[in-house]
């Protein structure tokens, strides 16, 4: 009961960072020119107008709003990564900490394998998600697609080299030591 509460209280860990990076990024999106920039793309005033309190269709409103929807979809992925990322951690860990057999663990890692490319897939889902943006926000749509794909990536890779791969080596190695005491 302990390590389910544990495996919970991670999991409430990573959503509250979650909700905090969302709020960090909107509060950057906010207060810094280079944050707007990155996702509004860096526009001349000139040509799309300033951004009047009182011209809610002006082309730099419009702008700045699909440049704000895309921060949003960028920090939403973001937070789903490190959720997807957590997740597996808190999957192997039960695997590890499961009194059962050594090959019984194995065959659990085989059947856990899912959860180590969830972040590929929600890399894939943050691309598609940028090509619905595309059609709004070209400069943004573009920053997510590379960056949500490229984080699946990286997590995917560090969950299967850093956690799967020594754990399933040091299974087989005790796996091959119960078979030569026979």
């Amino acid at each position: 009961m302990k390590s389910a509460g544990s495996r919970v209280l991670l999991l409430i860990l990573i959503l509250v960072l979650g909700a905090a990076f969302v709020y960090w990024m909107n509060h950057m999106f906010n207060t810094s020119a280079i944050m707007r920039d990155m996702f509004c793309g860096a526009g001349n005033p000139g040509v799309l107008g300033e951004v009047a309190p009182g011209s809610p269709n002006s082309l730099a409103m419009q702008n700045e709003r699909f440049g704000r929807i895309s921060m949003l979809i960028f920090s939403v992925i973001t937070v789903m990564q490190f959720l997807a990322f957590g997740v597996a951690f808190v999957v192997i860990g039960g695997i590890k900490k499961g009194a059962d057999s050594v090959k019984l663990k194995l065959k659990k890692l085989e059947n856990a394998d899912i959860f180590f490319d969830v972040p590929l897939y929600v890399g894939l889902f943050g691309t598609v998600s940028a090509f619905l943006v595309m059609t709004f926000s070209p400069q943004s749509s573009r920053l997510i697609a590379y960056s949500s794909t490229l984080i699946g990536i990286i997590f995917s890779l560090i969950l299967r080299v850093v956690l799967l791969f020594p754990y399933r080596q040091k299974l087989l190695g005790c796996d091959n030591n119960s078979e030569a005491g026979k």
